[in-house]
């Protein structure tokens, strides 16, 4: 009430800040060019799915919505 955030609050903004940094970690470096080329180039299994994924924007796009929701089939 006296202007001032309260813990969980500021606990909150700490996390949302951890999950973007992790975020951006894993766009580029865990899944950076050559490991964007390699999963794309893992045709049989994409095939067999039927799942393709068109390009690396498509691929960090995925990874992403799997990050962000995990149990859903997007």
């Amino acid at each position: 009430m006296n202007g001032q955030l309260c813990e969980a609050v500021i606990k909150r903004d700490k996390w949302v800040e951890h999950l973007k940094k992790k975020a951006e970690h894993t766009a580029n470096v865990t899944y950076n060019n050559e490991r964007a080329t390699i999963i794309l180039n893992t045709t049989y299994k994409t095939a067999m799915e039927g799942n393709l994924i068109p390009d690396r924007e498509s691929l960090v796009t995925r990874i992403g919505n799997m990050i962000k929701s995990p149990n859903s089939n997007l």
